[in-house]
């Protein structure tokens, strides 16, 4: 089969697979490969790691940046219209080879919002993956920032409300992690706006069940660099683990997550663990007594929720944190609490009822199977995006 050309714009390298935003990329690519000869172009700062890439990928182009040009560019971009995340990841070498270039692709396929300036004016086939609706991610975050950064955040929420709907009409097919993100975008946009398409986040699916431990362990994994977790675990730590170590005061919080920044590191105690990077965050979602996921800012589908589900454990989360997760029930795959004392009081439960934790995991788990297994994502994918067809006989073969 003669493949088409296509050209992936990532605005950070999508390997090694360390964020949700490297997962996403990364299943993007598994599944475009299936049709595509795919070139990848990205910008990076300090090493460049392609391992995983090259059996995807028929090239990859890959510019080095530097952090103090991106901040630079960052700055600047206060001055201009467009998202200073834009400007901020914005490469002139990325701009050049796209420009020179894209005349010898069938299409473009941006990775997300910052990477659709390159191709928004070129005449040419293009699909977006918004992942999250970002405006969203800013303007939850407006309410929780002092007010140097509640300022910014406000001209960032609106300057990308706007940009995502120029790009709903620039763009030829549009996908996105969630039906809330893509309800919060088309909010507001013309009657006549493309469709945006509901593609979730895959997790690898295995017959591992982990095995409910009698201890008081609470576990939070995720990137501690990033604002919506910063918030996350800092209101866990000031308004709900005191009530629960009230109740169990044995009871140790894991906060498990990359650059955990100072704010962060300095809650570490006796009873609250910052544990950086660490190899496999699994290892400590295998001894998780409960999974707490407290999000009160962010968009998006947390993928947090997902590897913990996919391995049977018990996960507490909140409404923000559980939106995009359809045909979820509160009490039967995983518990919603919002407030506080409900949060804490569940967590207590939880821990002292071992039967509980099990079913839930049980029904996390075929949740999991159910609705986000690669294949069932994959044909949600083909049924959309794709503009010829393979037999099944190759696709099963390819995959």
């Amino acid at each position: 089969m003669n493949k088409k050309r296509i050209l992936v714009i990532s605005s950070k390298p999508p390997f090694p697979v360390q964020n949700g935003a490297a997962i996403r990329t990364m299943q993007m690519l598994r599944m475009l490969s299936v049709f595509y000869d795919i070139d990848l172009i990205y910008t990076y700062t300090g090493q460049d790691s392609r391992a995983g890439l090259d059996k995807l990928c028929k090239n990859i182009y890959a510019f080095r940046t530097s952090v103090l040009g991106m901040v630079s560019r960052g700055i600047l971009g206060l001055f201009i219209s467009k998202p200073l995340q834009c400007s901020y990841f914005y490469s002139s070498k990325v701009n050049g080879y796209v420009k020179n270039n894209m005349h010898k692709y069938h299409l473009a396929f941006c990775n997300n919002i910052r990477t659709a300036q390159y191709v928004i004016d070129i005449p040419c086939y293009k699909i977006i993956d918004y992942v999250d609706a970002i405006s969203m991610n800013y303007w939850g975050a407006i309410k929780n920032a002092n007010l140097f950064w509640k300022y910014i955040n406000k001209i960032e929420y609106k300057r990308l409300a706007c940009y995502e709907k120029r790009v709903l009409m620039a763009f030829d097919k549009h996908i996105i992690i969630s039906s809330v993100d893509k309800n919060f975008i088309k909010s507001g946009a013309a009657e006549n706006s493309k469709e945006i398409f509901v593609i979730g986040n895959s997790v690898p699916f295995d017959e591992e069940l982990i095995t409910q431990n009698e201890e008081s362990n609470l576990v939070f994994v995720g990137s501690m660099c990033y604002a919506p977790n910063i918030v996350a675990v800092k209101t866990f730590v000031k308004s709900i683990f005191p009530l629960v170590l009230n109740r169990i005061p044995n009871a140790k919080f894991y906060i498990v997550g990359s650059r955990p920044v100072k704010s962060i590191c300095d809650l570490a105690s006796e009873n609250i663990i910052v544990t950086g990077f660490v190899d496999d965050p699994k290892d400590y979602l295998r001894k998780a007594t409960v999974v707490v996921v407290p999000m009160y800012s962010g968009a998006g589908v947390q993928n947090k929720i997902l590897e913990a589900m996919s391995i049977g454990c018990c996960v507490v989360t909140t409404k923000i944190g559980s939106e995009g997760l359809e045909c979820i029930s509160d009490g039967q795959e995983l518990f919603i609490r919002s407030e506080y004392n409900e949060m804490a009081d569940t967590i207590v439960d939880l821990i002292d009822d071992k039967q509980q934790r099990e079913r839930v995991g049980k029904a996390a788990k075929k949740y999991i199977n159910n609705f986000l297994t690669f294949n069932i994502i994959f044909d949600r994918f083909k049924s959309i995006l794709l503009t010829y067809t393979v037999s099944t006989q190759k696709l099963n073969k390819k995959l």
